[in-house]
């Protein structure tokens, strides 16, 4: 179950794109009118709350948390919330609103995000003050700045969480989850086979055309986007091992040689040659970023006679 919640999260958080709708600090008293006792609101964008004086709660449907300086709430678009002082006290925080696209908010429901967490150290503080004070601002890399800062806010948001690798969702898993995680473990047993649309279909009971979209809608890219995410993250930690040559990973991974090198060129930049030389010379895992992968046709596994490529079987080297 960890492996599927860690994934999508990944696969969704990389694509992730963010706007500002709003950023300021405000204040909430008890001894003033709304105080306390306000109905439900519903926002249409995400809301990052930061406390920074005071005590209250958060609710957001049927959950609720306690709010004190240094914990940071987010919650989703359309999650019915209120936010309260305690009583007698007033309630100070930074926040911002800001649309993020990234799927459904079920999905995330699904996923059980803690409602807050607890921040350490004034970073997050020094954000929303950078994101409030550009907000205000008209200047070219104002908007630039502000979603850096955002990102980074989200960053000290996940980065407080339990380790999603190790995290476990309470009771059974959902009948998407169990779906998904049956589809992504099939996928890393037979990322070396001619994994089809169909054959992915038929282990959920789905009809291709709905799978596809069922896929998309959990993971945030296509089926053979994924797959082929997968296969140049494997072709690029088994290049790290000295005894695996260009030609063993590419017959580990399913492709022959010609057309696993022009992908892998097409996803880093450089060959698989090049890449094992500069690799070579840098710590474990330095510079190791998930590739984007590109989409295609509904056979996940590449066939050079398919594209028209010609079989190379030996080694290349060149940029």
């Amino acid at each position: 179950m960890t492996t599927s919640y860690f994934t999508i999260m990944m696969n969704h958080l990389e694509q992730m794109q963010v706007e500002l709708a709003a950023a300021a600090e405000s204040a909430l008293d008890d001894a003033e009118p709304g105080g306390r006792g306000v109905r439900p609101e519903v926002c249409d964008c995400t809301r990052l709350l930061l406390v920074t004086e005071g005590e209250g709660t958060v609710r957001v449907e049927d959950r609720e948390e306690r709010l004190e300086p240094g914990v940071c709430t987010i919650i989703l678009a359309g999650a019915p919330h209120t936010i309260e002082p305690s009583p007698g006290r007033k309630l100070a925080f930074k926040w911002c609103h800001f649309r993020a696209k990234y799927g459904d908010r079920d999905l995330y429901k699904m996923l059980r995000l803690p409602l807050t967490v607890r921040l350490s150290g004034d970073e997050a503080g020094r954000l929303l003050d950078k994101i409030i004070r550009h907000s205000a601002m008209d200047e070219l890399t104002s908007r630039l700045r502000i979603k850096a800062s955002v990102l980074e806010l989200i960053c000290l948001y996940l980065e407080s969480m339990p380790d999603p690798k190790e995290t476990e969702i309470v009771g059974e898993p959902s009948q998407e989850m169990a779906k998904i995680q049956a589809v992504l473990r099939y996928i890393d047993e037979h990322l070396a086979d001619n994994i089809t649309v169909e054959e992915l279909a038929r282990l959920v009971y789905l009809h291709p055309n709905y799978f596809i979209v069922f896929f998309k809608g959990m993971m945030g890219c296509s089926p053979i986007q994924y797959v082929n995410q997968r296969r140049m993250e494997t072709a690029r930690n088994l290049l790290l091992q000295p005894e695996c040559n260009v030609s063993d990973v590419a017959n580990r991974i399913g492709m022959k040689i010609y057309y696993f090198s022009r992908m892998f060129k097409t996803h880093t930049g450089m060959t698989p040659s090049r890449y094992r030389k500069l690799a070579a010379s840098l710590p474990a895992n330095a510079g190791d970023e998930t590739a984007a992968a590109r989409d295609g046709s509904a056979a996940l596994s590449p066939d050079p006679e398919a594209s028209g490529a010609p079989d190379e079987s030996g080694p290349e080297d060149r940029l």
